[in-house]
């Protein structure tokens, strides 16, 4: 609840500026920012000024909210008296309109709602630059009470949008002002046969205005709102072309095309709405342009894909009619001079598993949209901290689409909300019913979906139902390989579909002739997830999935077998963040292979594994390649060497010693059947760094100086950097502490003369704390600080911990509180990751924390460490204590 609004009896003063995207474009982003500023200055010092409080703020709009009517009022007086004295830039004035309204809205985390707030919104919006409109219950309220030089002028009562009565407005006078105004846009004011929704049209406020400006511009005479099925396109479209009522002196009107299939009944269609009679010789679209010529109306005609070829008649119409404009919805441009193609995104969701509040989390149009549905099967239901990840996951499921959304809540009339989430899994099953209002092709989304489907050709069907099989898009390279589409036709059947809004299209400048060039900016193509599970269906039914999900593993084998190497050299990044965005399709390959092609998936996760080492997917690492090694029959025993070595590596860094030795001494064993020296050398090195966790250190250095002679025999650089620190570590500990060093410096050599930052990284860490046992703190903390930074650039998260840990006892004596912090920001990043504290590590750790435990009270340590855990990076590394200018 917002303790800052008052309560009860409020009196709202809600604003926002008169064409504010035309007045953009005029004065361009800078000095509209700058106008945009001043005029924020003068509103939020006229609300301060009169007790009121800021509920909102969007874009151009202002929300207030007054305790008296008198606030409000002397707030709306003073706020149009200040912008019209201000000095605006050339061509730059702002014109703000406003509606006060009194009433009893309900207060709630994020701020009102209730009707009372949608009068206000509806006053306001009937009004015009520079005007103040009043309801009839604030006037009759203020009475006579007014300051001088301010009266109210009668309107009369106005038709607006989502009021059911019509609403009696007046007009705030002010002497020194002008008053002279259009009459207030209502709908009874323009012709129009608008259809009014039986639902609230909820957030988008700023889309909104963009579309209507965007329609209003002279040079514009066409926008077209595309998008897939379920967006919100037609109820967009529809509040737009009640914004823009006011402007057409000739009204708005709602043509339907959805019932018709026929692109030559189009003319006709608009025709009947417009009460336009065919003239005996005459072609009908001639009459229509005969009747049409000198007025000056929109028309909104929703669904046109499946009468595209209808474009043409649409182009002569508004040739032919220069006050004419079109607003149309639909999954692909019309293609006609002077359009204006508007892609209308989901709605706005907050990030999955974030930890937002239930404030924040009302911000967002999706979850919004899903509070006001739900309260429609559910008149009790509330936005919680105990079911909001649950309503995040739901609206992510359904991809942020209105219609998802829609058909989602209203299955809580039967379900709870963790239900709903869990049926959430197969989507398509689970929203098959929607309002009995609804167009027939709307009334579940595989429905909504088919409807675009069916309007495919073959060609279009195949390849769609192909790229299904990609669960996080890929690569364009990726697509035209295993969608199996001839290389002649595939870039213009997928230009079709992206303009039938049926994938997203990302150009880029990468190659697409390599399986792989570590280019980022490679073009992607992907698809909503409720897509994506119709295409999937559909590419089962057709009888292709096994040739599909072959040639999808073949792909990403090879991308991660090209990809693995690389994670150790000069394009580490590149790789890593190339390999993180192809994680969805590399599990879902993973997945096809542990039941079609063992092999495979030994080979895929043998090279993924050291990227999920990178990217801290500890726990996810061991499982895929535990689940390859069991049902491995042995056939390929170098695959099963290397995921055995991987397996390794992870059970190592969560401390399952007995169970990492089994998995290394396995592959091991396998590396010599083999031959394989490079392998061996590999494999010891694992083995001595967990005979280190182990706690037997000669033994450690034994498999370590073997593994590095092996290494220097095979000319092996990149691996021998490891190699050497593990072996300086085992040193150190032994007391040789100048041979550890040598053995750091040699690594770290090795590693910048490759570019190889992972290597670099270990070196330096292991120089920083011999600086620290040297007693030289101020070279300690510079090359453990550097070590922090280098381990938060490659994100790192093991690393990053372990500096963490680290830093946090070095600086303990001179900074307690800093350094619980830091230790609660590693136990953070450790339980994210399940990387617990190391066993070699633990003794050191245990020590540092009961230090600095002695240091501070219970409550100072806890209370810090906490902070720490929630504490980003950034402020971390800019604490004085880091900073290396300090």
């Amino acid at each position: 609840m917002r303790n800052d609004l008052p309560w009860g009896t409020v009196s709202l003063l809600l604003t926002d500026i008169e064409g504010s995207t035309r007045t953009l474009n005029r004065l361009g982003a800078a000095r509209y920012a700058e106008a945009l500023a001043a005029h924020r200055d003068i509103i939020r010092a006229a609300c301060s000024a009169h007790g009121g409080a800021e509920v909102d703020t969007q874009g151009d709009a202002f929300f207030l909210a007054f305790p008296t009517l008198e606030g409000a009022v002397l707030a709306a007086v003073d706020a149009q008296r200040g912008l019209a004295s201000h000095r605006w830039d050339e061509g730059g004035t702002i014109r703000v309109r406003m509606g006060i309204h009194t009433g009893e809205p309900q207060r709630t985390e994020e701020g009102y709602v209730g009707m009372d707030v949608h009068a206000a919104a509806r006053i306001a919006s009937a009004g015009h630059g520079g005007q103040v409109l009043v309801s009839e219950r604030s006037a009759r309220a203020v009475g006579g009470n007014l300051k001088a030089g301010v009266s109210l002028r009668d309107l009369g009562p106005l038709a607006l949008k989502d009021l059911e009565a019509p609403e009696h407005v007046f007009q705030l006078v002010i002497s020194d002002l002008p008053s002279d105004f259009p009459a207030p846009r209502s709908l009874q004011s323009r012709p129009n046969n608008l259809p009014t929704p039986l639902t609230a049209f909820v957030g988008r406020a700023e889309l909104v205005s963009q579309i209507r400006d965007l329609l209003l511009m002279p040079q514009t005479r066409a926008v077209t709102l595309l998008g897939p099925g379920g967006t919100g396109k037609s109820r967009l479209a529809l509040r737009v072309a009640t914004e823009v009522l006011h402007s057409m002196e000739d009204g708005a009107f709602f043509i339907a095309l959805a019932p018709i299939t026929d692109h030559r009944r189009v003319v006709g269609e608009i025709a009947r709405t417009l009460s336009v009679r065919e003239q005996q010789g005459q072609a009908l679209i001639d009459t229509l342009i005969a009747e049409l010529r000198e007025k000056e109306l929109v028309l909104l005609l929703d669904n046109f894909e499946q009468v595209s070829e209808a474009a043409r008649d649409i182009s002569r119409l508004l040739a032919g009619c220069p006050g004419l404009k079109v607003l149309t919805t639909s999954r692909q441009p019309l293609r006609i001079s002077g359009e204006r193609g508007f892609p209308v995104p989901p709605l706005a969701l907050p990030d999955r598993g974030g930890k937002l509040g239930v404030e924040e989390l009302e911000k967002f149009d999706a979850i919004r949209l899903f509070i006001d549905r739900a309260l429609s099967a559910r008149w009790d239901f509330a936005l919680t901290e105990e079911n909001a990840a649950d309503v995040v996951e739901i609206c992510w499921k359904v991809d942020g689409l209105p219609l998802g959304i829609e058909l989602a809540t209203a299955k809580l009339y039967s379900m709870s909300i963790s239900e709903l989430r869990a049926a959430l899994e197969h989507r398509l099953a689970t929203l098959d019913e929607g309002a009995v209002d609804l167009l027939d092709h709307q009334r579940t989304l595989r429905d909504l979906i088919a409807w675009s489907y069916d309007m495919l050709d073959e060609r279009e069907r195949t390849l769609w139902r192909n790229l299904g099989i990609f669960p996080g898009g890929g690569t364009l390279a990726a697509a035209g390989y295993v969608s199996g589409a001839e290389p002649s036709s595939f870039d213009s059947l997928l230009e079709s579909l992206a303009n039938k809004s049926l994938v997203v299209l990302e150009k880029g400048h990468g190659s697409a002739e390599k399986v792989v060039d570590g280019d980022s900016e490679e073009g992607r193509v992907s698809m909503l997830e409720t897509l994506r599970e119709f295409a999937v269906d559909a590419l089962e039914g057709s009888g292709d999935l096994d040739a599909v999900g072959t040639r999808h593993l073949d792909w990403f084998c090879r991308l991660a077998e090209q990809g693995e190497p690389e994670l150790r050299g000069k394009a580490r990044d590149a790789w890593v963040a190339r390999l993180d965005r192809e994680q969805p399709n590399f599990r879902a390959a993973l997945q096809r292979a542990l039941t079609r092609d063992v092999e495979s998936a030994l080979k895929l996760g043998s090279a993924l594994w050291f990227f999920w080492y990178q990217r801290g997917y500890l726990s996810e690492g061991r499982e895929w390649l535990e689940r390859a090694l069991e049902a491995d029959d042995g056939s390929n025993p170098s695959a099963r060497a290397s995921a055995l070595l991987g397996v390794a590596n992870f059970d190592r860094y969560q401390n399952l010693a007995a169970d990492a030795e089994q998995a290394a001494e396995e592959a091991l064993a396998l590396y010599r059947r083999l031959g394989d020296d490079q392998g061996i050398a590999n494999t010891l090195t694992q083995l001595g760094a967990i005979y280190e966790h182990q706690g037997e250190y000669q033994r450690a250095i034994e498999t370590l100086e073997e593994a590095q002679k092996l290494l220097r025999a095979l000319d092996s650089n990149e691996r021998l950097s490891f190699a050497l620190v593990a072996l300086g570590a085992m040193k150190q500990i032994d007391g040789r502490v100048d041979e550890a060093v040598g053995h750091y410096e040699e690594s770290l050599a090795l590693s910048r003369q490759r570019g190889d930052r992972n290597a670099m990284l270990s070196a330096l860490i292991n120089l920083g704390e011999v600086a620290d046992l040297r007693g030289d703190r101020e070279r300690a903390r510079r090359l453990l600080r550097d070590s922090l930074e280098l381990a938060v650039t490659l994100n790192l998260r093991i690393a990053i911990a372990y500096c963490l840990e680290v830093l946090a006892g070095l600086l303990a004596e001179g900074d307690g509180e800093f350094a619980a912090r830091l230790f609660g920001a590693a136990d953070n990043i450790r339980e994210e990751i399940d990387a617990p504290v190391e066993t070699w590590n633990r003794e050191r750790y245990e020590r540092d924390v009961e230090r600095l435990r002695a240091m501070l009270t219970p409550e100072a340590a806890e209370a810090a460490w906490q902070a720490g855990r929630s504490e980003s990076l950034a402020e971390l590394l800019a604490h004085d204590a880091l900073r290396l200018d300090v």
